[in-house]
């Protein structure tokens, strides 16, 4: 059956309908996006029916778009086994515990930063890096009279470290998800960025702590010492409970399947709590299943710090199947957007402002930030942004993880230093810091952004720089 011609407007009308439904029904009034995204699928069903579409189309379409990213689904799932087996093993309360104990008072604002990094990275969350360690450095910041815009902008810095590079960290999978990119080529591409950024912002925190220094023992400061408490009564530590996490880490580099490096990082984990702590072998398939629960310990949960109970209580596969709803629900409805033209009558605006790989990642970032900063999810900007820049990254030749990059740079970087988003009042309630406080001192944050820029800027035929498709991968475009 021929097709009629649907005018721009039409076309249009069903993003426009979600970004207006987000920023009012959802920021003002709660109304869930996975209920919005539904609402604008419906109305790109009846655009497809009266243009000529049939059923049987529109169903092929849903299917061929979740059936493309299925990987990401499944490591999703298994991102929730992972920090439920973790978190149950030791490996993640481990690192709070020894990071927090082995603090250097003339070094404490560098070492809030490498701590929480190595929590948000273990734990693949910036919200419960920020709400553990970071709490625990804020009460040291108060003994010590250290600035607390100072140690919440080193907090800051450190969780996003974790939160944009972490292979479980959801915004790390959706922005490869959405760019097309695999995660691991978006991880590299990723630390390209991250590496000089950690080591400009490592120095400014060394520095500025060295005017900050104090002599007082950490280990006696009240938050920490109940969380170094709590954390040695429940769990027995050992070197070998970190074998999970080398398992996953090396075999993401060594470029093997993630579904399998999580699945074998997870399941080890599980042997391993079930050698090592006390909880039972049959919470270990409750942690992998449903999460980790502090009940599973001897210790009143009344008797656990309320930011590390918040921590600790997380993961399992079930605990993922909000996100994967969110997923499906995003997906169908690009699913439409693309049956019915949206996203090319979009690509061919944006061609016309567009005159080059330079103007492209601008436009990419600037884009990204204002509609995360808008919208206030990462989750919907990187899957309904990825899809409508793919085809113009591959008119320039530039590999997918240049885009994923881009993204997570003006959304995942950005989010926390905006005082007006989610992120943002959710870090300056849990730290006790104004946004606008500790953004001057979320170095790594914004360091990342302007080494992005001199890439773009300065070096944008560098290849290590800009990421750029291989022949074969042309070939396969």
């Amino acid at each position: 059956m021929e097709k009629k011609q649907i005018n721009t407007f039409l076309k249009i009308f069903p993003l426009i309908f979600i970004l207006v439904g987000v920023l009012i029904g959802t920021v003002r009034f709660g109304i869930a996006i996975e209920f919005l995204l539904i609402i604008g699928t419906v109305i790109c069903c009846i655009i497809a029916y009266t243009a000529g579409y049939k059923w049987e189309e529109m169903e092929k379409a849903f299917v061929k778009k979740i059936a493309d990213t299925w990987l990401g689904v499944l490591i999703l799932i298994l991102i929730g086994a992972i920090v439920g087996t973790w978190i149950y093993s030791g490996a993640v309360p481990m690192l709070i515990y020894y990071g927090i104990k082995w603090i250097n008072p003339s070094f404490i604002p560098f070492t809030a930063f490498i701590v929480t990094a190595f929590v948000a990275i273990f734990t693949g969350t910036s919200w419960g890096a920020a709400a553990t360690s970071g709490v625990a450095f804020i009460g040291v910041a108060h003994a010590t009279g250290i600035p607390l815009p100072l140690i919440a902008g080193a907090i800051i810095s450190g969780a996003y470290v974790g939160d944009k590079n972490s292979p479980i960290s959801d915004t790390t999978v959706l922005s490869a998800m959405g760019s097309g990119a695999q995660l691991i080529d978006h991880i590299k591409s990723m630390l390209i960025v991250t590496i000089p950024s950690v080591i400009i912002s490592s120095i400014i925190f060394i520095v500025l702590g060295f005017t900050a220094s104090s002599n007082i023992d950490i280990s006696t400061v009240k938050e920490t010492r109940e969380i170094l408490d709590s954390l040695d009564y429940m769990f027995n530590f050992n070197i070998l409970l970190l074998l999970p996490a080398v398992v996953v880490f090396v075999g993401s580099f060594k470029g093997l399947s993630p579904i399998i490096t999580m699945f074998l990082g997870s399941f080890l984990a599980l042997i391993l709590g079930a050698i090592f702590q006390d909880f039972g072998f049959l919470n270990s398939v409750k942690a992998f299943v449903s999460g980790f629960n502090v009940s599973m310990s001897n210790l009143p949960a009344d008797q656990i710090p309320a930011n590390l109970n918040n921590l600790l209580n997380r993961g399992g596969m079930v605990n993922m199947m909000p996100t994967v709803l969110f997923l499906i629900s995003a997906l169908t409805f690009g699913a439409m957007l693309q049956l019915i033209g949206t996203l090319q009558t979009i690509l061919d605006l944006l061609l016309k402002v567009i005159k080059g790989v330079k103007s492209l990642m601008i436009v990419t970032w600037f884009t990204t930030f204002i509609v995360n900063s808008s919208v206030n999810s990462t989750q919907f900007t990187f899957l309904t942004l990825g899809p409508i820049f793919q085809d113009i990254y591959k008119k320039y030749k530039l590999h997918p993880s240049a885009l994923s990059r881009t993204m997570e740079e003006g959304g995942t970087l950005t989010e926390p230093i905006v005082p007006w988003t989610v992120t943002g009042v959710y870090m300056a309630s849990t730290l006790g810091v104004a946004t606008l406080q500790y953004l001057p001192y979320s170095f790594f944050n914004l360091v990342s952004i302007v080494v992005m820029f001199i890439y773009i800027l300065i070096f944008p035929k560098l290849k290590f720089a800009i990421p750029v498709l291989k022949e074969k991968e042309e070939d396969k475009k």
